[in-house]
């Protein structure tokens, strides 16, 4: 007999919350939307103890499990793994930009970076970056820059350009120099 009374209770309880919605929703061509999920979701409250007389247990929070996956280029893939890839795009675009910013100031090419982070991106932890120092003449015509195709060099360990670099990086990510790894291209 508590089972009824606690089913009574939550419908009730729903009752209260959805008319303290229906008074707050903005009024309009939304309200419509608004009282169409609310009724929705008292539908489903109301629902839940067939369930039981079905003999399906199956948990309310599994039954729009289906809608949460997103059809991905290598099949379906879920929502929380779709937003992890954009998040982690998103992250490294604005870390690329950063470093490019940063060394531009110094008029230091960035041709390629790499970076490792924590899973959680709040910390930066490995630095690979590909860099050339800009040309005079380069600078001075601003509209036409033909660059031949470039070639890589080994750099010696105590090359100024590399030790300008890891100062930048170190000071601006607080990383250590032993986490950042420079290659100058010419």
């Amino acid at each position: 007999m508590s089972a009824f009374f606690d089913y009574l209770r939550n419908i009730t309880y729903y009752l209260l919350f959805a008319s303290l919605v229906g008074l707050l929703a903005p009024t309009g061509k939304y309200k419509k939307y608004v009282s169409w999920v609310m009724g929705l979701i008292l539908l489903v409250l109301m629902l839940q103890p067939l369930r039981h007389i079905v003999g399906t247990n199956v948990p309310v929070t599994q039954w729009f499990e289906g809608i949460l996956s997103q059809p991905g280029e290598h099949g379906d893939i879920s929502y929380e793994n779709w937003r992890n890839e954009h998040l982690t795009a998103a992250f490294e675009d604005q870390l690329r930009a950063q470093v490019e910013g940063l060394l531009g100031r110094e008029n230091i090419i960035l041709h390629s970076a790499a970076f490792t982070y924590t899973e959680d991106f709040g910390r930066l932890t490995t630095v690979r970056l590909t860099v050339s120092l800009e040309e005079e003449e380069a600078r001075r015509v601003p509209f036409i820059r033909i660059e031949p195709v470039q070639l890589q060099r080994d750099t010696p360990a105590d090359d100024p350009l590399i030790d300008k670099v890891k100062n930048l990086i170190a000071g601006f990510y607080n990383l250590p120099h032993s986490h950042i790894y420079v290659e100058i291209f010419t």
